[in-house]
């Protein structure tokens, strides 16, 4: 008669799966300079119409507080053909030239994760010109 296998002990079990949990939880997680990122006033939260513009003084509240040197953010919520959010977010941010974009993507079939951009020669939304990761 063979013996029968040993299983692993349930600590063994308990420690993978909170090891599991950890890894999904970093990689949902902002980065620290979403996290800690200046507060400015903020230009709203807007969804992308499927022109790809941005509806509503979202765009124009950005360029008010870039040509007036004051700060101002602003969240843009467009949606996948599968309907996974990305939303990004434009600041202008004082004595910085452009925009700093952070892009946070759930998209299930493509890139997911959060980006951080700085775009010093961006002027208008959706627009930015050329970027760097920051």
């Amino acid at each position: 008669m063979e013996p029968l296998p040993q299983r692993a002990p349930r600590w063994v079990l308990i420690l993978v799966v909170l090891a599991v949990a950890a890894v999904v939880a970093v990689l949902k997680m902002p980065p620290w300079s979403f996290l800690t990122r200046e507060d400015l006033a903020s230009c709203a939260e807007v969804r992308r119409d499927m022109t790809g513009e941005v509806p509503g003084d979202g765009a124009a509240c950005l360029v008010t507080a870039q040509t007036s040197g004051t700060g101002a953010e602003l969240k843009v919520t467009d949606y996948t053909v599968e309907g996974d959010p990305i939303f990004t977010y434009y600041r202008v941010v004082p004595d910085r030239s452009g925009m700093e974009v952070f892009v946070d993507s759930r998209d299930g079939y493509g890139k997911k994760g959060w980006t951080h951009l700085n775009c010093p020669q961006a002027r208008a939304v959706p627009d930015v010109g050329p970027c760097q990761k920051a």
